[in-house]
């Protein structure tokens, strides 16, 4: 079970951040720039992209928050329905039972005055409900009937299932309002990225792409030496013949290799090119968010992957970033809240945010936080 949390807090954090992004922002015109020292005028480009990759994560955090919370409700949909089927049953058992206690009442009265009905009907009052119940259990017990411990187990029975089938419909509709809020607050913090990132490229556009690049640049950097550490490790350790394998060598060769269907994937997430982001949604040629996306993809190959990207996580095997092969999902941020499809050479196709489409773009090997095989 999911738990959802109550975002409201965050949003009056992210309009406190926003205004003081924007309060950042509004002193820095062209005439200003040209005051600044080039360090001084750096330091400020970096502070400003470090509050957009702030702003975007924590959007793509919200976004995937709602995600989760419509595939808890849909889970609680089909809890529902399982409900409402074993409430049909038990109503379904205990009907049947009555019925056969009033046949059974049927039968005793009509018989002779030797049934031990008999003195229930002539003496009615001098019964308790105890004698009552007795009497007519060992009536039923002769014609073959259920006796009334049955009824009142199935009557409690039926009492049982009633009750988790209006905590499941309370739960569902708890939830529904919550997610309500949630919608609104993911639209909301996704406006604030957007209209943050807006001004900014209206003042400083060129130096802030450069940052974006040069750190990106970076992380690429280190994710290939990485690489190559791995790999040279791998191999000295093959040639060695010592007896005794490196730990990168048997780390690696325990992680099962790429499925011979990841070309699949990725050729139905390229297919997906250009179609437009909506959250909660993997419609193919109509929308997607970043984990519908690998959910559909990987469909095509025959492999069924959870809905969001964090269950998607857990489920697959992690391997190292170093190992990433085309077809794997790359996961961002902690919580993971981005996926994303590899494919080969530093690049992945992902749905990146609302108001953009499907596309390919560089793995951001900083922001990465597992790599995940499916297959």
């Amino acid at each position: 079970m999911f738990e959802v949390r109550d975002v409201r807090p965050q949003r009056r954090r992210f309009a406190i951040g926003l205004a003081a992004l924007v309060m950042m922002l509004v002193p820095v015109l062209p005439q200003a720039a040209h005051a600044q020292t080039v360090d001084q005028q750096q330091q400020e480009v970096q502070r400003i992209v470090d509050e957009l990759e702030r702003l975007h994560e924590r959007a793509d955090i919200l976004i995937e928050d709602y995600a989760v919370a419509m595939d808890e409700q849909r889970l609680l949909g089909d809890d529902i329905e399982v409900a409402k089927g074993r409430v049909a049953l038990r109503q379904a058992e205990l009907g049947e039972l009555q019925s056969d206690l009033s046949t059974v009442a049927v039968r005793a009265f009509t018989r002779s005055g030797s049934d031990v009905l008999g003195p229930l009907l002539s003496n009615a009052a001098a019964y308790s409900d105890t004698l009552t119940r007795d009497q007519l259990s060992r009536v039923a017990l002769r014609v073959g009937a259920g006796t009334t411990d049955d009824l009142q187990a199935a009557i409690r029975e039926l009492e049982l299932e009633q009750i988790e089938l209006n905590r499941l419909r309370k739960e569902s509709e708890d939830l529904a309002a919550r997610i309500t809020g949630m919608l609104d607050e993911v639209e909301s913090s996704t406006a604030q990225y957007e209209s943050a990132r807006k001004s900014a490229e209206q003042k400083l556009g060129a130096l802030i792409r450069a940052e974006e690049e040069r750190r990106a640049a970076a992380a690429l950097a280190e994710y290939q030496r990485q690489q190559a550490a791995a790999n040279a490790g791998n191999s000295g350790s093959s040639a060695g013949g010592s007896g005794s394998s490196s730990a990168t060598q048997d780390l690696i060769s325990n992680y099962p290799a790429p499925s011979g269907m990841a070309g699949v994937a990725v050729q139905a997430a390229l297919g997906q090119i250009g179609v437009p982001y909506r959250y909660a949604t993997a419609l193919p040629g109509t929308s997607f968010d970043c984990s519908g996306l690998t959910y559909y993809a990987w469909a095509q190959a025959g492999v069924v992957l959870p809905r969001n990207s964090r269950m998607q996580s857990n489920a697959l095997p992690s391997v190292p970033k170093t190992d990433a092969k085309p077809g794997d999902l790359i996961f961002y941020y902690n919580p993971i809240s981005h996926v994303g499809l590899y494919l080969g050479n530093g690049q992945m196709v992902h749905a990146p945010a609302l108001g953009k489409t499907v596309s390919i773009t560089s793995v951001n090997w900083a922001k990465v936080v597992g790599v995940g095989r499916p297959g």
